[in-house]
């Protein structure tokens, strides 16, 4: 929950209109997320009671109903949710993991886009565990392609995830983002190359409020994936403690201010 708060807030702070934003939730989740103050439409659905009170770990033990553990299960309900939010919304749909946070507006997907993919950016030996892509991150522009993606889920070496360089074969054209989108703590701490070199491509740039100041190689850095409320992922918590020291340098931009001042109240 505090992760959705902090991915609401940031989806309102940077982009106007502010997005229509379709959640898949159980019974326990969804009046807490009516209770979140935010200026677009949210709609949810309890679609997700199968697994109230588990975690991942005991999701992993547990067999599935589908797949092989319970935890895929629960991962492959993104293609339904994709699924649905298309049908709602009537179009192609952008699924965020409720840790993104953006630092600055949606990037905009050219109409023809039938898929849209978040590269790892991270070493081969890292690259064929988890995948190529990000699960995290990811646009579909039709019910078909959130279909074909969930039965390939069936032979993923790694969840969901793991099959999307299958899917990106199977689709076209494709779309790939940024690595100034969803840029999470495994492309700085798993790259190709080591991170004293990453480090140095981040940098400043005063411009303007469309985003938060903070860029790599010269962009805007658009989103990052981290729990900021993280207490036991050593990386995860330097990740955090490296982008907020950061943010905290360009509190003289009004929007970023307001960004960091809200993370200060959700880590509380």
């Amino acid at each position: 929950m505090n992760d959705l708060q902090i991915l609401l807030f940031t989806l309102q702070l940077w982009n106007t209109p502010v997005p229509t934003v379709y959640i898949y939730t159980d019974s326990v989740s969804d009046p807490l997320i009516k209770k979140i103050k935010y200026a677009g439409k949210i709609i949810t659905k309890v679609a997700l009671n199968t697994y109230t009170g588990l975690n991942r770990r005991q999701m992993e033990s547990m067999p599935g109903a589908i797949y092989r553990t319970l935890f895929a299960d629960f991962c492959a309900e993104k293609t339904h949710l994709m699924e649905w939010s298309i049908e709602e919304s009537g179009g192609g749909v952008l699924f965020c993991d409720a840790d993104i946070c953006h630092l600055g507006a949606l990037p905009e997907i050219p109409e023809s886009v039938e898929l849209g993919l978040s590269p790892h950016l991270i070493r081969k030996r890292d690259t064929d565990l988890y995948g190529i892509y990000n699960a995290g991150f990811i646009y579909v522009k039709s019910k078909e392609i959130a279909a074909k993606w969930r039965d390939l889920c069936k032979t993923s070496r790694f969840f969901e995830q793991g099959c999307l360089e299958d899917l990106s074969e199977q689709v076209n054209p494709v779309y790939t983002f940024t690595k100034h989108t969803n840029y999470g703590w495994w492309r700085l701490y798993q790259g190709i190359t080591s991170s004293a070199d990453l480090e140095k491509e981040w940098g400043f740039l005063r411009k303007d409020d469309t985003y938060c100041g903070l860029v790599v190689g010269g962009e805007p850095v658009l989103s990052i994936h981290t729990h900021w409320c993280e207490k036991n992922d050593q990386s995860t918590i330097n990740f955090n403690r490296w982008i907020f020291e950061k943010l905290q340098k360009l509190t003289s931009l009004k929007k970023t201010k307001q960004l960091v001042q809200f993370i200060q109240k959700i880590q509380r």
